[in-house]
């Protein structure tokens, strides 16, 4: 059978009906929609950034109440959800602090729904149900990373289909430092790694970071600028100082995964683990998909993307 996986959308409806006529999707007014071959899977973020967020949403549930297809969690749909979740260990705030870079990322999602209060609700209820990852022994996907012990500390608040069991689940993610904290930070954001004392780095904005996303699917990375997954143009600008632990490498099925912003031509980095996060709200970006066919190793060929218009 046939998996259809499908990168982070971030509020592209147009760039996402052209990707699934590709993969054999279409949708009429009068006959609904024409289905390809197989299954759909979302990885997550469709929305925040693009101008058509409402729609976005709309398509991707249709396609899963008809069955065709299980959109995954990622940390900005967890986001919309806790932008609305009061925190359990501090009352009055929320799990996604109202901050004004907070409310400037989130304002287009807002807005779309500014008219639908009714649609927002909804749209929220059915965010909350989405599982954190999918696995069906042949293939794998999460939204940023896969991480068997996160998971295993997020499981007494999730459902046998990796679902949130209600909304505790965001109260007790929501708790920052809980080590149910930082288990969805790594699934839904990624690991991430402390660079030494008093060292640092400036990112493309100019913020002082002493952390690094680490690339937690490509072997034999011994230093912070290696494991580091950031634009190759910037890998400079980050230490060349050993990772004392060294870093993880990922082995088991194929799994696919989004959230890290590659650039340029999609292409295969590791035979076991995709990213399929290309960018597509910039300019030069894509919106990228990988037909899964039962295959052990990923192959190029596999690869559907359309260009960002």
């Amino acid at each position: 059978m046939v998996i259809n996986f499908i990168g982070d959308i971030h509020g592209y409806a147009s760039e996402l009906k052209r990707l699934l006529a590709k993969l054999g999707y279409k949708r009429s007014a009068s006959n609904g929609w024409t289905c390809g071959e197989g299954q759909l899977v979302f990885l997550g973020d469709l929305i925040d950034r693009g101008p058509e967020q409402k729609e976005t949403v709309e398509i991707v549930r249709e396609l899963s109440d008809l069955g065709h297809a299980i959109c995954l969690t990622g940390n900005h749909e967890f986001n919309a959800v806790g932008f609305v979740t009061e925190r359990v260990d501090e009352p009055g705030k929320y799990v996604r602090s109202h901050t004004d870079n907070h409310i400037r990322q989130h304002q287009g999602f807002l807005d779309a729904y500014a008219n639908d209060a009714q649609g927002y609700r909804e749209t929220l209820d059915w965010f909350s149900t989405l599982p954190l990852w999918f696995d069906n022994g042949q293939a794998r996907a999460v939204h940023a990373c896969w991480n068997p012990d996160a998971q295993n500390d997020l499981a007494p608040l999730l459902t046998e289909t990796q679902s949130p069991i209600n909304r505790s689940f965001y109260e007790q993610t929501g708790i920052s430092g809980s080590r149910p904290w930082e288990a969805r930070e790594t699934l839904l954001n990624g690991l991430e790694a402390r660079l030494p004392d008093d060292v640092s780095f400036e990112d493309y904005y100019g913020i002082k970071r002493r952390r690094i996303r680490v690339n937690w699917w490509a072997p034999e990375q011994a230093t912070f600028r290696d494991a580091a997954v950031i634009d190759d143009s910037q890998r400079h600008i980050i230490p060349d100082l050993p990772m004392p632990d060294g870093s993880p490498t990922y082995e088991g099925p194929l799994c696919f995964f989004g959230h890290y912003w590659m650039r340029g031509i999609p292409k295969i980095q590791h035979p076991q683990a995709v990213c399929l996060d290309y960018s597509v709200a910039l300019n030069d970006g894509a919106l990228c998909a990988y037909q899964f066919r039962g295959e052990k190793s990923a192959r190029q060929e596999h690869l559907v993307w359309v260009n960002r218009t």
